[in-house]
């Protein structure tokens, strides 16, 4: 989730002239980097409730 942050951010602060291409790049990538960070969260959540505790 860290890097879906930083590839929003960067999407955001990038001032060169390629700007519009950077964007066109990273912000998708950090929808995609979010949606896996959030699925690999809640998978550890729900995977840690199914297993007993000793």
């Amino acid at each position: 989730m860290l890097a879906a942050e930083q590839a929003f951010a960067h999407a955001h602060l990038v001032g060169f002239p390629t700007q519009s291409l950077a964007s066109e790049v990273l912000v998708p990538a950090s929808m995609v980097l979010a949606g896996l960070g959030a699925s690999f969260l809640v998978w550890g959540l729900l995977s840690d409730f199914r297993t007993p505790t000793k």
